[in-house]
């Protein structure tokens, strides 16, 4: 049952009691998907008439759930068969907390649990408890629980504070960063994504799921709501579980929902449990085959899904250094990578896809590129000459390459020059073997004189005789 005597929690101190088990929150920290169906929903306070149900696992065969024991004490687990009926309950061991065992976790053989004074292992056949450790620092309590197999470690957060991962026997407690979570309560690890769902106490109503990938310690943006269940008017989030073996064909979420006016247990849809597939290996990268240091090229490639999922590509530039992941783009739509090489060689460029579930294609065949050096060019000065008022020369490119930008100054150096003594322009492109024409501004003056020429690195000068208005060369 949901209650509303809430204290909020004080990041980062000890917690002595359990008032703000059912604390409220109004925080979202993404935005979440329209929720799965719902496929299993009952009753989990009813039949044992006690208030407080926290945690909810699957163990293959059965729901077990943990609640606090106010109407008989100690605290309780509650074994459930898939049609809700209570078929077995069993005591907590007796511990100083005021709530006990909080979220559960299943290992494929054995059940667990944790609260502030320890953590313990349950004998799925009879209910049986093993204390596993008792000292649970730097832990101030185990409240969401997920088992990673591939780490044999399990993973716990506690609303707003750090998260920490543990062995069973608690000899190694490593912390883990929070994603930025505000009311974890529940956890449970996905065998298909290789991700864990973080069950928390925010959205409308107050039951998020929040995907988090636990190699990259970053929430992956994926989220679902579960919606207002049977009867209630009011839910907050409790324990969490993931199970394939559930529900005929559909990889499930569930849960224990602390709820106005009765805890309820459900299981939503989450996917079909057939194994995601790849992305299929894309070909080649289609792209020019030769090329220029200091320039960008752009390869494209494509490949599809066989769940229609979006794609991601990675392009490997054959020199050390490669894209990173570019998209999401659609099932069958074309991608586009660019580079630009800055050395001479023969460089693979290859590519690689995943999908929306991070599941990755091999490398794709490659494809060649020779990438050489940039022809260069080559400024010279041909022609000077005079006549009426101004200068001309003429300025060739005899290079290989298109020259861009090119400076030019025609200045004179002796006499009396008035009017003229110094012009500069730039020419915005000489193309390989092409010419350009500069023109002085208007000179006016008397005497002998030098006329230099100057273009990008290259000059030129003559002797010239300045004539009033008369330039002869």
């Amino acid at each position: 049952m949901l209650l509303f005597a809430a204290v909020p929690a004080i990041q980062g101190l000890p917690q002595t009691n359990d008032v703000n088990e059912i604390k409220m929150v109004n925080v979202q920290t993404s935005t979440p998907k329209s929720p799965g169906q719902i496929l299993i929903d009952f009753d989990a306070e009813t039949a044992h008439l006690e208030t407080g149900s926290l945690g909810a696992e699957w163990d293959g065969q059965y729901f077990w759930t943990s609640c606090r024991g106010l109407t008989t004490p100690p605290h309780k687990l509650f074994k459930w068969d898939i049609s809700g009926n209570l078929i077995a309950t069993y005591n907590q061991p007796a511990q100083a907390s005021a709530w006990g065992m909080r979220d559960l976790a299943f290992d494929g053989t054995y059940l667990y649990g944790g609260s502030e004074n320890g953590f313990w292992r349950i004998n799925p056949a009879d209910g049986t408890t093993t204390l596993m450790f008792a000292s649970i620092a730097p832990m101030t309590l185990i409240r969401a629980l997920a088992w990673v197999p591939s780490e044999g470690m399990f993973y716990t957060g506690s609303f707003g504070l750090g998260w920490f991962k543990f062995t069973p026997d608690g000899t190694t407690i490593t912390a883990v960063p929070n994603p930025g979570l505000t009311a974890v309560y529940g956890m449970a690890y996905d065998d298909m994504n290789d991700t864990i769902w973080v069950f928390d106490q925010t959205g409308t109503p107050q039951t998020t799921f929040f995907e988090y990938n636990y190699h990259t310690l970053a929430l992956t943006g994926r989220s679902w709501v579960v919606p207002m269940l049977t009867g209630l008017t009011a839910q907050i989030a409790g324990g969490a579980f993931y199970a394939t073996d559930c529900i005929s064909g559909k990889a499930v979420l569930g849960g224990m929902v602390q709820g106005t006016v009765l805890d309820r247990l459900f299981v939503m849809e989450l996917r079909d449990a057939a194994t995601n597939q790849p992305p299929v290996t894309p070909g080649a990268p289609s792209g020019p085959s030769s090329g220029n240091v200091g320039v960008e090229y752009d390869f494209i490639a494509s490949t599809t899904d066989p769940e229609g999922d979006n794609i991601s590509y990675m392009f490997d530039w054959g020199d050390g250094n490669d894209s990173g992941w570019l998209g999401p783009f659609a099932s069958g739509a074309n991608a586009t990578g660019s580079y630009t090489w800055s050395a001479i060689g023969n460089y693979d460029v290859k590519v690689k896809a995943k999908d929306a579930n991070d599941a990755e294609s091999g490398w794709s065949a490659v494809h060649a590129i020779n990438i050489t050096s940039l022809p260069t060019p080559n400024i010279e000065i041909q022609a000077i000459t005079g006549g009426l008022l101004k200068v001309k020369a003429t300025i060739k490119n005899t290079g290989a390459g298109a020259a861009t930008n090119v400076s030019w100054k025609i200045q004179l150096t002796g006499g009396l020059i008035i009017l003229g003594k110094e012009s500069t322009g730039k020419i915005p492109t000489i193309n390989a073997s092409a010419t350009a024409t500069v023109t002085s501004k208007l000179i006016l003056g008397f005497g002998k004189t030098v006329i230099k020429v100057t273009a990008d690195t290259a000059t030129k000068s003559v002797n010239a005789t300045v004539l009033l208005v008369f330039i002869k060369v």
